[in-house]
């Protein structure tokens, strides 16, 4: 007996939440195998082993891929049905924590039976929800677009498909992108072996409401992160005008950059919070009763538009503001200590300064060596390198350790600023902007609004950028900037972190966020709505394909 769509979805839904493909690790490889077993069992690409695979990420440490496979229809209007198949841990579920990757009434009675919130509790009354890690995020809209691409595969085995299909599956993507990243060189293969007029990216991650209304993202946010590492003179603390810290640099630095609205980006009525500071410290790691050499820190920008090289010039002045003060702050509180002790013989306190990015430090000391230069740093980001594979440091740690390697070779004795980027690097991405495809992202959201409320009375609003960043940024650039100079200023560029920009400025596809409603996502109480996830959205999807489709 045939199955219903509703059936298929909780089916497939229920088998992917009980693989724990938990982000950066080999147990993505579970989901990937999941994935290709899905496809080799559809009659179409068994008959077409070309059209679909496992598309290897090169160098990664866990031997991940890429699941996907492609549908050829009659026009070369593309579809991208893209998302990714990783999930977050579930160690916020405590004893339930095995038991959260298990669908069903036993996990629902499990967390019922726990101190939930007021609107948590009358979900779980309601039954109008299904509670799990990763039934929202984001396996619940996976399994939407994977019941559709069995109805569409036997559309186009009947040569009744009216455009193309290909669905990309990524790991990664809660961590470092990795799958995404390495997909735009495989869609752009793709693209020019089968002549595909790629028109649109479908995201089914999980969407929220808001005043009852569910929200659909024309775009994605862009999220950089600033690395910055301040060299001061270090003394012991009894003789502290002999030194200068480089906390107080930094720490200047910290509160002209943390939510500071220099750094909020606007795009019509919308606008990115300010940065926030992640980390932020002294470099020692013993103690003594020394001023300390080194301190640094790293935050988080949102942009709607800001270049990494906007960002660049802003810190910069910040940074060399910073030194000015701190040496002036401590030659005048020096001149009123010498009244103090008269054994406060200096006229005062100087210092020459230098603020650098790390491309120009790094060309500097290239510069007065190159081969010297370039086997020192190969061999650091080689031992970096093995940490950051073995789990041992993360990229942002990795990039500390690059950069004071750096500061180390270069002897420098003066206090400085040393300014670089840590990956993962986001771009934004809003799909009305996209270079030869304009206004797509609002004639998407005008076809779903029409659906979803004539169909199902469901209300749609759209958000111009979703702020929770998503893979979307690797599927175009819209606001191109000097690629050369951030890949310089990002020490762990290389084999350890690259982004093919060429590649995404080549397939250029507008991307949209459109999935099933969810809440508390990396929660112990993440869940999916019933309702959205098994009629609302795969209706209201098929309506959006078919109107790509018919351009």
């Amino acid at each position: 007996m045939k199955q219903s769509i509703e059936e298929r979805i909780y089916a497939r839904l229920k088998d992917m939440v009980a693989i724990d493909s938990v982000s950066y690790s080999a147990a993505e490889n579970a989901m990937s195998d999941y994935a290709l077993r899905f496809f080799s069992d559809i009659p179409y690409l068994k008959e077409r082993p070309d059209q679909f695979g496992l598309h290897v990420i090169e160098g990664d440490a866990f031997g991940r891929t890429v699941p996907y496979a492609l549908l050829l229809g009659n026009s070369p209007n593309t579809v991208v049905s893209m998302g990714h198949i990783d999930v977050v841990g579930t160690e916020s579920y405590g004893e339930l924590s095995r038991q959260a990757y298990e669908l069903g009434d036993e996990l629902e009675q499990a967390l019922a039976a726990m101190d939930l919130s007021e609107e948590a509790r009358k979900d779980m009354d309601s039954n109008e929800w299904i509670w799990g890690r990763g039934a929202a995020d984001m396996k619940g809209g996976l399994s939407i677009h994977m019941a559709l691409f069995e109805e569409y595969a036997a559309l186009a085995e009947q040569g009744e498909l009216p455009g193309n299909l290909l669905m990309i599956l990524v790991p990664d993507e809660e961590s470092y992108s990795a799958g995404m990243r390495s997909a735009a060189g495989l869609i752009l293969k793709l693209k020019e072996q089968y002549g595909l007029d790629l028109k649109l990216v479908v995201d089914p991650e999980p969407t929220n409401e808001r005043g009852g209304a569910q929200i659909m993202s024309i775009g994605s946010v862009g999220k950089i992160m600033p690395v910055v590492m301040v060299q001061g003179v270090t003394a012991h603390v009894g003789h502290c005008f002999d030194g200068i810290t480089p906390l107080g640099i930094l720490a200047e630095i910290y509160q002209k950059t943390n939510l500071s609205l220099e750094f909020s980006d606007r795009y019509k009525d919308e606008a990115t919070v300010p940065p926030t500071w992640t980390y932020l410290r002294d470099m020692k790691e013993l103690y003594d009763v020394s001023i300390p050499y080194r301190a640094a820190g790293y935050f988080t920008a949102l942009t709607f538009d800001s270049t990494p090289e906007q960002v660049m010039v802003r810190l910069k002045r910040i940074a060399e503001n910073a030194l000015e003060n701190s040496v002036r702050e401590l030659d005048g509180v020096y001149q009123e200590y010498k009244k103090r002790d008269k054994f406060a013989k200096k006229e005062g306190i100087s210092y020459k300064t230098a603020v650098y990015s790390f491309e120009e430090l790094a060309a500097e000391l290239k510069e007065r060596d190159p081969a010297k230069f370039d086997a020192y740093y190969g061999d650091v980001y080689r031992e970096i390198g093995k940490r950051v594979e073995s789990g041992e440091l993360n990229f942002p740690a990795a990039t500390l350790k690059l950069m004071e390697a750096v500061l180390q070779y270069a002897e420098i004795k003066h206090p400085v600023v040393l300014i670089g980027f840590a990956p993962p690097y986001y771009l934004p991405i809003h799909a009305d902007l996209i270079p030869g495809k304009e206004n797509m992202g609002s004639e998407a959201y005008a076809v779903v609004k029409q659906a979803a409320e004539s169909e199902f009375g469901q209300t749609m609003d759209y958000e111009n950028y979703f702020m929770g960043i998503s893979d979307a940024s690797y599927c175009g650039i819209d606001h191109p900037f000097d690629y050369t100079k951030f890949s310089a200023n990002t020490p762990m560029w290389g084999d350890l972190y690259q982004l093919d920009f060429d590649a995404m400025e080549a397939i250029g596809i507008p991307a949209v966020i459109y999935g099933p409603i969810g809440k508390e996502y990396h929660m112990w109480t993440e869940r999916v709505n019933k309702r959205s996830l098994f009629e609302v959205v795969p209706s209201v999807t098929r309506t959006l394909f078919s109107h790509i489709w018919s351009l």
